[in-house]
């Protein structure tokens, strides 16, 4: 079958599924997967058993095949399928982005955000979750609270507020360059240190700054690349507002 046909097909295929879980997902912003596969499962039966009867009806009432219209043909149990799946990843990938959990308690803490599963975080460390973008209850420990993550991008939920954080520049510069001391440097930025309990990430990189960078071809190798990262501050400052 000619690719452009494919292709064709597949996207004609993926837009009705697409609308529909667009709408379910607009709606419940927070519907779990195991509501939203089933429902998708409903949908793909729904699909393939049209298909069925509507190619039984065509071949009783023309005797053959012959001039089956494009939506009947036998490349839609294929089609069908594969177009809900894409669906169903693109439109839950967009409504869901990432949060850092940073528990700075010197114990665990178990926390559960909606109707995700519940997760433990150890002292002194974080997590990275994939959570549903809007209003969303979070649980420390069965402590309730409401966060409202306002779009995509990386936000960051600071366990009781423990945590103080500073921004700091680093410089990424070619070690081949005969003026390159560094590979890396770091400068930190006391004009720009965050105390709150849930807030965007504006950095690139949070908590430690890789060893090195990947850059694009058009970008220029004898130039020096600066990188933002948010570190936390030391405990005994963490008091800084």
């Amino acid at each position: 079958m000619n690719r452009i046909v494919i292709l064709i097909k597949l996207a004609v295929a993926i837009f009705p599924f697409y609308l529909l879980h667009y709408l379910l997902y607009s709606t419940f912003n927070q519907i779990p997967y195991f509501v939203s596969v089933p429902i998708n499962i409903i949908l793909i039966a729904g699909a393939l058993y049209y298909v069925y009867s509507a190619r039984k009806q065509f071949v009783i009432d023309n005797e053959d095949e012959e001039g089956m219209p494009v939506h009947l043909e036998k490349s839609s149990y294929f089609f069908i399928p594969l177009a809900a799946m894409i669906a169903l990843f693109l439109v839950s990938s967009s409504f869901r982005t990432s949060l850092y959990i940073d528990n700075g308690r010197s114990v665990p803490v178990e926390v559960k955000i909606a109707s995700e599963a519940t997760q433990t975080v150890a002292p002194n460390s974080f997590i990275l979750v994939d959570v549903p973008i809007g209003k969303n209850e979070i649980s420390i420990n069965g402590t309730k609270k409401n966060i409202n993550i306002q779009g995509k991008g990386r936000w960051v939920y600071n366990v009781d507020n423990l945590n103080s954080y500073i921004e700091g520049t680093v410089n990424y510069a070619n070690p081949e360059l005969s003026n390159a001391n560094d590979t890396i440097s770091t400068k930190l930025h006391v004009d720009k240190i965050i105390h709150k309990e849930f807030f965007k990430l504006e950095s690139d990189f949070i908590f430690e700054a890789p060893e090195s960078i990947t850059i694009k071809k058009d970008a220029g190798i004898d130039k020096v690349h600066t990188q933002t990262v948010l570190y936390r501050l030391p405990k005994a400052l963490s008091d800084i507002k």
